[in-house]
């Protein structure tokens, strides 16, 4: 000791030593566990019939114009805005193309627009518009793939009258977005 070298020894019980240890034996988790998250998330899944729907023969579709069979004005494109840009954030389909696998026809039955909520003064706050519709799928062929109805309902605000027919379409486009989710899930669980 007392000739001027200073001895470097490690000891397994020094707090310091026993601190770079489990910071390492930490480093190494994280890396093991994010190894296996980055494993785990590449088993995606996938369609087995790859891209589309009906064995694959139907991967790209027309969309045309949907009908509108009520008295309600300029309520199509909403509607078929929200299902094209639904079918096309699927990512099974190509849509609108010239030689398109299949068709899909829409017809807008029903709108309704009723009171949902009134205020101690009996002015009516909130309403409700419904929209009901058949939508069929064809092969290019023209043979009927399948027939779906859908409907719903939203509530919107109508007590600053200026913004009631805003609120309305708004209304008219979230109901018609979660119509064409649902369209979808159930085309991805029937095909």
């Amino acid at each position: 000791m007392g000739d001027g070298k200073e001895t470097n020894t490690t000891n397994a019980d020094d707090p310091g030593n026993n601190v770079k240890g489990k910071g390492m034996k930490r480093t190494g988790i994280l890396f093991i566990s994010m190894v296996l998250a980055v494993a785990l998330a590449a088993c995606g899944y996938q369609m087995v019939g790859g891209k589309g729907i009906y064995g694959g023969e139907i991967s790209s579709i027309y969309v045309s114009i949907f009908k509108n069979s009520t008295y309600e004005a300029h309520i199509a494109q909403p509607v078929m805005d929200s299902f094209t840009k639904e079918l096309l954030s699927m990512g099974l389909f190509t849509l609108n193309r010239e030689s398109a696998d299949g068709y899909m026809k829409g017809n807008i039955t029903t709108v309704t627009t009723s009171p949902s909520s009134l205020g101690a003064d009996g002015v009516v706050l909130e309403k409700a518009v419904g929209v009901g519709l058949d939508i069929t799928l064809y092969q290019k062929n023209g043979k009927l793939v399948k027939n779906f109805s859908l409907s719903d309902s939203e509530i919107y605000r109508v007590e600053n009258v200026g913004a009631e027919e805003y609120n309305r379409r708004e209304a008219i486009r979230r109901l018609s977005a979660r119509m064409a989710r649902r369209f979808s899930a159930q085309l991805l669980l029937e095909y």
